[in-house]
């Protein structure tokens, strides 16, 4: 699937290695001493915004990626990485090591993610020269990651998607799960978090996640609950990945529009399909809503059943 993206884009976010496992059993087993043998164990570039970023490069699009990695091997690697799929790299390099992850991908479809991720926590506001990227030509920003980097949580992303905004630029942000969620949404710290990305909404032409997130967020237990607690808040309209049901896109005029998945025979791969499924939507701007959907749930589903290789391994 190769796209002429109408206009280059900006992606804000995370950039780190990925190691990755092939499917396992979930239980008991991997959380006791001992030893688990798996099918493969492999390396890829990771971080929802270099994933987006790479994958969109892929489709075709025209793409700048802002991001903070360490001043190590590693950092050329994912440096390199990025040169490889024609992203446009702008890159802080911080005095601390690039970030990794470990991705374990359980054979009931869901996963767990340890992740130490120095340099991403180091991006600050100053690190993303908006006036550049406007001046090389996006007109859409998005905002990955943006629970990551501490220094931008209160004020940074918030300057940030304003700046764009005065620079002409539609926005997007991706409602990701913070890992300090699992202390529960009444946990002040969480609570506060959550408030200072809600500043972020009235910001935003588009607020990307999956149920689970977007409910989470909220603090509703439905979809709809949540989505009415989004649009209170400012956001315009909520672009729902809904797995195995497709997508859908809610609006604060009260229209839905749902696009079912497009069926696949085997999966391959199911980590960062939301990534893929991002990087499509971003490139169709200005897109009919439905055939803009459609069409990232494709891209999805060539991701997921190896038909296309938008997130190629690092050292392929």
């Amino acid at each position: 699937m190769n796209v002429s993206a109408p206009a280059p884009i900006a992606v804000v976010g995370n950039i780190n290695l990925d190691v990755k496992t092939s499917p396992l059993p979930a239980g008991p087993a991997v959380l006791a001493d001992g030893e688990t043998s798996v099918g493969e164990i492999y390396e890829t570039l990771g971080g929802g915004g270099a994933n987006t970023a790479a994958a969109a490069a892929r489709m075709g699009g025209h793409v700048h990626f802002c991001g903070a990695i360490g001043k190590d091997a590693l950092a050329k690697r994912l440096a390199d990485f990025l040169d490889r799929c024609a992203v446009k790299p702008h890159l802080a390099a911080k005095d601390v090591p690039t970030g990794r992850s470990l991705a374990l991908n359980w054979s009931h479809h869901q996963r767990h993610f340890l992740s130490c991720l120095p340099s991403s926590l180091l991006l600050q506001r100053a690190d993303i020269d908006i006036a550049s990227l406007a001046a090389a030509g996006c007109r859409h920003l998005y905002r990955a990651d943006i629970w990551f980097a501490p220094g931008m949580i209160a004020d940074g992303n918030l300057d940030l998607l304003r700046d764009a905004r005065r620079h002409g630029m539609r926005t997007s942000i991706d409602v990701n799960w913070d890992p300090h969620w699992q202390a529960g949404r009444d946990n002040p710290r969480v609570a506060e978090r959550i408030e200072h990305v809600a500043r972020l909404l009235p910001e935003t032409t588009f607020v990307h996640g999956n149920q689970r997130e977007l409910c989470f967020f909220a603090g509703a237990t439905t979809l709809p609950d949540a989505s009415t607690w989004f649009f209170s808040r400012g956001a315009a309209t909520l672009i729902v990945h809904l797995g195995a049901e497709g997508s859908a896109a809610i609006s604060a005029d009260g229209s839905v529009i749902r696009a079912p998945a497009e069926p696949i025979d085997h999966v391959v791969s199911e980590t960062a399909t939301g990534d893929v499924f991002t990087a499509a939507f971003l490139l169709r701007d200005g897109m009919d809503l439905k055939k803009r959907l459609a069409e990232s749930n494709a891209a999805a589903a060539s991701h997921m059943s190896g038909r296309a290789d938008y997130l190629p391994r690092l050292d392929s």
